[in-house]
């Protein structure tokens, strides 16, 4: 279970970017920098809808680095770990059906489908997490599925985040995930 738990460490600290890899550890500031940049400095007029928006989405990434922090600085030997991280993953999956929800402004709309499916692999992967570790004993396929749909939601997020600043993934980057 603890190798398990360890995978789970290491990916709250490496969300891969589309362009290679960005380290929350390392990145949580360049990250918070270009979301900060991109609302702030990007002049984007006067438009309600499209400036709540843009506070909507930085106040959730300010959040996802809060849990990245959150979740890494929980001690794996404590005997309140587990409890600790699935309530940590709970929360989160509320974050991205929040997230889901938001009315996304016609200059982002191509973002509300990947937005859906960041939520729906978040949500798997808090129910495969919670299946794993609450199964006695442990169910290390649960936790391995659940790991791989946390990546996907992650990955669709920080997507957002790029297309947020203007760039697009490259189209294989996007594949069809599917199983």
């Amino acid at each position: 279970m603890s190798d398990i738990f360890g995978m789970m460490r290491y990916d709250y600290r490496m969300i891969k970017k589309y362009d290679g890899g960005v380290s929350l550890k390392y990145g949580t500031f360049y990250l918070l920098f270009a979301v900060f940049a991109l609302f702030f400095l990007g002049g984007c007029g006067t438009n309600e809808e499209l400036e709540q928006y843009k506070s909507d989405m930085e106040a959730f990434y300010t959040e996802l680095s809060g849990y990245d922090d959150r979740i890494n600085s929980i001690d794996v030997s404590s005997e309140t770990a587990v409890p600790e991280l699935l309530a940590a993953l709970d929360e989160m999956k509320e974050r991205f059906s929040w997230m889901a929800s938001l009315k996304v402004p016609e200059e982002f709309a191509v973002v509300e489908d990947l937005a859906v499916q960041a939520e729906e692999y978040m949500a798997d992967a808090v129910s495969l997490y919670h299946q794993a570790y609450e199964s006695d004993p442990f169910d290390s396929a649960a936790a391995q599925t659940a790991h791989m749909y946390y990546e996907r939601a992650n990955k669709r997020a920080v997507y957002i985040l790029a297309i947020l600043h203007g760039e697009l993934p490259e189209e294989d980057d996007l594949e069809d995930e599917t199983e």
